[in-house]
């Protein structure tokens, strides 16, 4: 198996790096181990060598590594050779894997083996023997595909091309202004777009220093210990991250000193959250939303702060179709978008391919903006919206306002069926000192109109999670649904 002389992109822009800078440090795993340019390239050139012997033309690699340097050196491989790899969860149960592997032909499973940079090539039970990409239904160009979950809860697989990541990397990198110095803090899983295309990739294109940590384990007080052991000049993750940081006792002012740049993506921030993290640590905290199938699409750079997303990034191209709403706030459009980082569709789904992506090279985010003069805001999904009595309710908006109430840590918000009103609003709550049900309410009917205010209150420890770390909306539904039964 060779590369092609069209494809490697991705590979060639990080080798030119390497063979620039071969003793800068490329990435420092949990364990606090760093490996320089050369070394990571050397593992990169090994991984290529062990695809290229062991991989048959044709085969679908499926990407199971927990061990970041090796993910890495894999998934550059991959790249140099033009594999198709589908990016997967190392902790994919049978049941899972087997479903992968039939939704998207994976003949072969790269898992991790002995010491940083090996892994091993384990066959894929149930697969199919390996076949051209025409008869599989891999385009030429299809180089990754990234997991994402639909409404069922099965994952769709969003297929790129090497061009669309290169694209997506370097306008991301240049938003971000990376250079050599930077040192990028990586504490979310690499089969993730935000932790592979907003993250890693960025970084090792332009010659800075990526360091990982497990981000599920860590702790507010560990995670700005992190930050100034490595001294990391940027960071992007989910917004408890944040929280984790704004809530953690006994972290000295300076600890966070070395950050130039910090950004909450892949769930909604809270207000709260951002305007507490900018008043502990006297930096701003910046929004930024995208969606895998195009990677980043807005930034919160000139930091309007309140819960924007500011603006369309560079090599966005967006469309914002007007809708009707009852949002108090303005006008509410949907938001469509296209550039040369948008994937080409989901493989073998073309339901879904058609009703996400339009024949013109558009995506359609189905998510509801506010488009202010200066920055956006996003309102909440089309699929999302609770229908009370025929009134659209944009869960976002309530979550908001039950954030700003005393006690109040964390909040989702749901619809539930309701034979009266078609649905009502249901509210699961983390709470903590000073919460009482009542003065929510009050505070609630000050901000909210009478038919956005939760008809129903329950209460947890934590809101789930999904494995990345977003609140699970499926898992609060089920939650609210059994305890609508039992009330009954």
């Amino acid at each position: 198996m060779h590369a092609s002389a069209d494809h490697g992109v991705v590979y060639a822009g990080f080798r030119a790096v390497a063979l620039r800078q071969p003793d800068a440090t490329a990435v420092i795993g949990p364990d606090g181990a760093a490996a320089t340019y050369a070394t990571l390239l050397g593992a990169v050139e090994a991984a290529a060598g062990k695809l290229t012997a062991e991989l048959d033309p044709g085969e679908v690699l499926g990407l199971a590594v927990e061990d970041p340097l090796t993910f890495v050196a894999g998934y550059l491989a991959a790249a140099k050779l033009n594999v198709v790899t589908v990016l997967l969860d190392s902790k994919l149960s049978a049941e899972e894997l087997a479903y992968s592997t039939g939704k998207f032909d994976l003949t072969r499973l790269a898992v991790d083996g002995t010491g940083p940079g090996a892994f091993t090539l384990a066959p894929v039970q149930g697969a199919r023997p390996a076949a051209a990409r025409a008869a599989n239904g891999y385009a030429p160009d299809d180089f990754v595909v990234h997991c994402t979950s639909g409404s069922t809860g099965r994952p769709k697989g969003i297929v790129m091309s090497q061009a669309a990541i290169e694209a997506r990397v370097h306008l991301w990198a240049g938003e971000m202004e990376l250079d050599p110095a930077d040192v990028v803090l990586c504490a979310l899983p690499l089969w993730h777009c935000h932790g592979i295309d907003v993250l890693t990739l960025p970084a090792l294109l332009t010659g800075a220093t990526v360091v990982f940590a497990h981000g599920g384990r860590l702790t507010g007080r560990g995670l700005a210990r992190c930050i100034e052991r490595h001294g990391v000049t940027v960071m992007s993750g989910l917004p408890v991250m944040y929280q984790m940081l704004t809530e953690a006792r006994g972290i000295p002012g300076p600890a966070l000193s070395s950050l130039r740049l910090a950004i909450s993506g892949s769930a909604p921030l809270a207000t709260y959250t951002q305007e507490s993290f900018k008043e502990r640590y006297g930096l701003p905290l910046r929004q930024v939303y995208g969606l895998s199938e195009i990677a980043v699409i807005c930034f919160d750079r000139q930091y309007v702060g309140n819960g924007s997303i500011g603006k369309p990034i560079a090599g966005v191209e967006y469309r914002l179709d007007p809708v009707t709403t009852q949002d108090a706030t303005g006008p509410a459009y949907e938001l469509s978008v296209s550039g040369p980082a948008l994937a080409r569709g989901y493989y073998r789904d073309a339901d879904a391919t058609a009703e996400m992506f339009d024949d013109d090279g558009w995506l359609r985010t189905r998510d509801l903006i506010r488009a202010e003069p200066d920055g956006w805001y996003v309102l909440g999904r089309h699929s999302t919206f609770i229908n009370v009595a025929g009134n659209k309710v944009g869960p976002l908006e309530v979550e908001a306002a039950l954030r700003e109430c005393p006690g109040v840590q964390e909040s989702a918000v749901v619809g539930i069926p309701d034979a009266r009103t078609t649905e009502h609003i249901a509210a699961l709550l983390v709470t903590g000192q000073g919460f009482e049900l009542d003065a929510v309410r009050r505070r609630l009917s000050e901000r909210l109109r009478s038919y956005q205010l939760p008809q129903r209150y329950a209460f947890a420890a934590a809101l789930p999670r999904t494995p990345l770390g977003k609140t699970d909306y499926a898992a609060v539904r089920r939650l609210m649904d059994s305890e609508e039964r039992d009330a009954k």
